[in-house]
């Protein structure tokens, strides 16, 4: 693929040391968080780890775990606080409600070409080490081209305009970015990847994301000013070998109106809805997933065509629960909605047959991982769409009980 070969012009351009492993060969990140810890203000809990989540298993994930032979991390306890000096950021330019920032890609940019030279080495040299090619604006020409074709080019979220040419409108049209910078090129998408609005921030960048209340079990905390700390805290009490979360879209519109969540914890840009995870990380999350549809294919402007809903896994019967936002779908909605399951379905049909054809090496084939991503998310969208149609038969029936689908979904009130 394309993007490895970009991967080695990085790594082949600058001299790196050896990441360090634990006693299973697994990063450990212990440079990082010894150069945190000999910062005054640094701070890294004693009974953090970072590894993975079955020691010595490369098929494992990686994260941010409790060490599972020590206490557990109380609520309201110090997870990381991270010193501004260990952070890439914008200096002087910082603001706190600014949540894109030129300036601090550029920055970024400059650390990564000085690679040991940068007096942020230990966090350089693990961005350094990161595989290029998760976000669909990484992706090759092929596997991009893949996607649009599932997402009907333009009729699905994410739009292109979002993923597909981001860098051209974002970095070269209003960062006045250069395209053959590849350092330029990794700072970009890195930021936009694991960025916390304008900050790049080591260990806290470094946590997976959820938002099942029964998984999440931090709070952040942006600077105020430049020069402060950035700091992350325990919500609950996290057990030993329990994985320690953060959401990557806390303050979106379910997360706010079905769970409570406080407006004054929402200090960072982290509305993103289902399908912005996919443009701006790269992966699928599990429930609970949010959702807003356009119906419009351009040809009535005037008509109204979004819907909006979000889709929970109940607790107590595992059954997924829809709630509509704002916008119910309409008759017009349902049918256009029908309509692209169809499409999608029989793409589905099509999937092992030009599978040989499609994936492999090189610059003419679909990556597997970006093969895979593309299939979990049209599961996803089929899951959403099917949702919409049957709470819409729902809402315009007073006889639930005729329900032949084989999905379990209950439909609630409006948010």
């Amino acid at each position: 693929l394309t993007i490895f070969s970009f991967l080695c012009t990085i790594t082949a351009a600058v001299d790196t040391s050896p990441l360090p492993t634990d006693e299973h060969g697994d990063y450990n990140a212990a440079d990082i968080i010894e150069w945190i810890r000999s910062n005054p203000d640094g701070i890294i809990h004693e009974s953090l780890r970072v590894g993975r989540e079955t020691p010595g298993d490369p098929n494992s994930i990686n994260g941010l775990f409790v060490k599972s032979d020590t206490a557990a991390i109380e609520k309201g306890d110090v997870i990381a606080h991270i010193p501004w000096d260990c952070t890439i950021n914008p200096g002087k330019k910082y603001n706190f409600d600014k949540f894109e920032s030129c300036n601090n890609v550029y920055k970024l940019a400059d650390e990564l070409r000085l690679g040991e030279e940068s007096t942020k080495a230990p966090y350089v040299r693990y961005l350094l080490s990161l595989p290029r090619g998760t976000m669909p604006g990484e992706w090759n020409e092929m596997a991009q081209d893949f996607l649009s074709i599932v997402l009907d080019h333009g009729q699905l979220p994410p739009y292109e305009e979002q993923w597909k040419f981001d860098f051209n409108i974002d970095w070269l049209g209003d960062c006045d970015g250069h395209e053959d910078d590849e350092f330029e090129r990794a700072a970009y998408h890195l930021n936009h990847s694991r960025d916390e609005d304008t900050l790049m921030v080591p260990i806290y960048d470094m946590m997976n994301h959820s938002n099942d209340p029964k998984k999440l079990n931090t709070l952040t905390y942006k600077p105020i000013a430049t020069g402060d700390v950035f700091r992350v805290v325990a919500s609950r009490r996290i057990e030993p070998g329990e994985q320690v979360y953060n959401s990557y879209n806390r303050c979106n519109r379910c997360s706010l109106s079905l769970f409570g969540v406080d407006p004054d914890d929402c200090e960072t840009f982290s509305g993103y809805s289902t399908s912005d995870i996919l443009s701006y990380f790269g992966f699928v999350e599990d429930y609970p997933q949010s959702w807003l549809f356009d119906s419009n294919d351009s040809s009535d402007d005037d008509m109204p065509s979004e819907f909006d809903m979000c889709m929970l896994k109940n607790p107590e019967t595992n059954e997924i629960d829809v709630y509509w936002g704002q916008d119910n779908a309409d008759d017009h909605d349902v049918k256009w909605a029908e309509n692209q399951l169809k499409r999608l379905r029989k793409l589905l049909k099509k999937k092992d047959e030009v599978e040989d054809e499609l994936v492999g090496e090189g610059d003419d084939k679909i990556g597997h991982y970006q093969w895979e991503t593309i299939w979990r998310y049209h599961g996803a969208l089929v899951s959403a769409l099917e949702a919409a149609v049957d709470a819409s038969f729902f809402d315009s029936s007073d006889d639930s009980s005729d329900d032949d689908s084989s999905d379990d979904r209950n439909v609630k009130d409006e948010l």
